[in-house]
């Protein structure tokens, strides 16, 4: 009897450990070669977009006049978020943000969420050469209004006097802003543009996603530092001084920056993250 025990013991355990990997193999997924990878696995493992171009294009919300663009931007970031900027012939610059869905060596596609404080949908088609911009063309609604635009870089075959490219530079990190009486804020990311004509924004992004844009004029550049005379920050006033030590592939080393900001005093200190 007990050896009858022990037997159907031994082939009880046998049973089990011979039917185990078998159900565990039934349940494992097939993996198929050649599938191809996602697309926004594709778009984060390529370098952030930093393209510029000065052209002609119309810009048409709704039932307003239409108006001309000269100059835009496109910005990406690590987290597929997107800036694009338009200088409009009257001087005035649009910010528009949105979303990097797909990317090739030489277009990219853009989902619009927003325009400055106003909502925004549509898809924006951006083809560049490098990094110089080469067109951008969409549609889309804003503010419930439907919107156009058809922007390309200015025609190399006219003769004309050669222009000098805007200066972006980029860069995540760690950093603090501060202003008197308000407890400090942490910064995540930093970046400057610098325009032909020397006119020039700095935009800091604090840890909670808000972004704060100082706008000046650049008085002095070498090869290592920019220098900055800040003038205004969106609507308010703003004075000051900004260092912008910068290195390899247009990336943001340091930024040391003080002055007022509506009369009260502020400082910016920010450095790359390593």
């Amino acid at each position: 009897m007990k050896t009858r025990l022990i037997f159907s013991y031994a082939a009880l355990t046998s049973l089990l450990a011979s039917s185990i990997p078998v159900k565990a193999m039934a349940t494992l997924p097939l993996v198929k070669s050649g599938v191809p990878v996602p697309p926004s696995t594709v778009v984060a493992q390529q370098a952030n977009l930093r393209l510029a171009g000065e052209g002609e294009g119309t810009l048409s919300i709704g039932n307003r006049p239409a108006q001309t663009v000269t100059f835009a931007t496109v910005t990406s970031f690590s987290n597929q978020q997107v800036e694009v900027t338009l200088r409009l012939a009257d001087g005035n610059l649009q910010r528009w943000g949105g979303q990097l869905v797909s990317r090739s060596a030489s277009e990219a596609q853009i989902r619009l969420t927003s325009a400055g404080s106003a909502t925004a949908t549509g898809t924006l088609t951006v083809g560049y050469r490098g990094s110089t911009l080469v067109s951008l063309s969409g549609n889309g609604t804003l503010d419930g209004q439907p919107w156009s635009l058809r922007f390309t870089i200015a025609d190399d075959s006219v003769n004309r006097p050669p222009t000098a490219d805007a200066v972006i530079l980029t860069q995540s990190g760690q950093g603090v802003f501060g202003i008197k009486g308000r407890p400090n804020q942490t910064l995540t990311f930093a970046s400057v543009t610098v325009q032909p004509d020397n006119s020039a924004e700095l935009t800091i992004r604090l840890a909670d996603g808000t972004n704060i844009r100082f706008a000046g004029q650049q008085t002095q550049r070498t090869s290592e530092e920019i220098v900055l005379n800040i003038t205004s920050s969106g609507a308010a006033s703003a004075q000051g001084i900004a260092n912008i030590r910068y290195g390899v592939n247009n990336s943001i080393i340091s930024i040391s920056s003080n002055g007022t900001l509506d009369g009260q005093s502020f400082f910016i200190q920010f450095n790359a993250q390593r």
